[in-house]
């Protein structure tokens, strides 16, 4: 039983079986004083031997890493926007639908003289149908599509 380095992902695993673990993917029973209390993303692998990055390219590890999360928070602020204007498109179709029905209804009492032309008109308009959280997941994805 060893420990290993892998020479690539810098993953360490302890106490593992040797065969498991070939030499040409895996540093066994590698050295890792020099790098003690740091996170593996700042070593430096040559050969076999791990060694601790500079002060310099630690942080240059570290601005890139401010950089790659501030690039994925963007991204992520950009996809949220798409999500809350799809949205308020929605809610303005479904307004102005009910509009529609309601302007509809007025039109349908103001065209009938008697209550007998009223109720005709009126019952000649159809239902404005419900909405699922289904059909809400559809317009979404077809509001964010187009």
């Amino acid at each position: 039983m060893v420990d290993v380095v892998h020479r690539t992902t810098k993953e360490y695993r302890r106490s593992v079986n040797d065969p498991d673990f070939p030499t040409g993917t895996w540093i066994h029973s590698p050295d890792l004083s020099a790098v003690n209390g740091f996170d593996s993303k700042y070593w430096t692998i040559t050969g076999d031997v791990v060694s601790l990055m500079s002060q310099g390219e630690r942080d240059a590890v570290d601005a890139a890493e401010l950089t790659s999360r501030g690039d994925t928070i963007a991204a992520l602020i950009e996809v949220a926007q798409s999500y809350e204007k799809a949205f308020a498109e929605i809610l303005l179709d479904e307004f102005n639908g009910h509009a529609t029905k309601i302007n509809a209804i007025l039109t349908a009492i103001d065209n009938g003289a008697t209550l007998a032309n009223v109720k005709t008109n009126i019952a000649a308009i159809t239902d404005y149908p419900s909405r699922s959280l289904a059909q809400l997941r559809t317009a979404l994805r077809s509001k964010l599509s187009t």
